[in-house]
């Protein structure tokens, strides 16, 4: 799930979830946009998703007065595909920084049209059986998270990369302050 981190009051990191949801960042603290939002008379610049709702990809899109800049340039054209760890200031707020950093979570497995093995212990993983996909953006693989297979949580670390497998670890990157 995409999110965005921006100050709080305080002046630490607040992280604000993004999924499925249009967000205006001309405004601070940023905030979700109805549906039936009106680009360029509601919101200045909004962040939206790409392409379907299963999508990863997530735009930046400016008006000709929105005064945004990602990683210090505008977007062409109104428009910047958004990557990870991106820095967005739109004048004269604060900086946010969008992310696609997610957390490790213990869900159904979905299915896959092949047979998905468990990183840790080997065997398939089910349909609907609980497991948990590791969240490093390189790795990925899933792995059983049962009282009967806790292959997740087994050892420290996913059985393929250094991601940890504490499934209250938080965040791995945040901006700093």
């Amino acid at each position: 799930m995409a999110h965005i981190w921006f100050r709080n009051g305080e002046d630490s990191w607040s992280v604000m979830p993004i999924d499925g949801h249009a967000v205006n960042v001309s405004v601070y603290p940023p905030r979700i946009l109805p549906d039936d939002f009106r680009f360029g008379e509601d919101v200045l610049v909004a962040l939206i998703r790409a392409g379907s709702a299963d999508s990863p990809e997530w735009v930046l899109l400016a008006a000709a007065d929105g005064g945004v800049r990602v990683n210090g340039f505008a977007p062409v054209a109104g428009l910047r595909v958004l990557r990870d760890r991106d820095e967005i200031r739109a004048a004269p707020h604060e900086p946010l920084f969008f992310s696609t950093e997610t957390q490790a979570r213990v869900e159904a497995f979905p299915g896959s049209e092949r047979v998905v093995y468990c990183a840790r212990c080997r065997q398939p993983v089910e349909k609907g059986q609980m497991s948990v996909r590791c969240p490093h953006p390189r790795c990925g693989v899933w792995c059983h998270q049962t009282d009967a297979l806790p292959c997740w949580t087994y050892a420290p670390t996913c059985a393929l990369c250094p991601q940890s497998t504490a499934l209250d670890a938080g965040f791995e990157w945040a901006p700093e302050v």
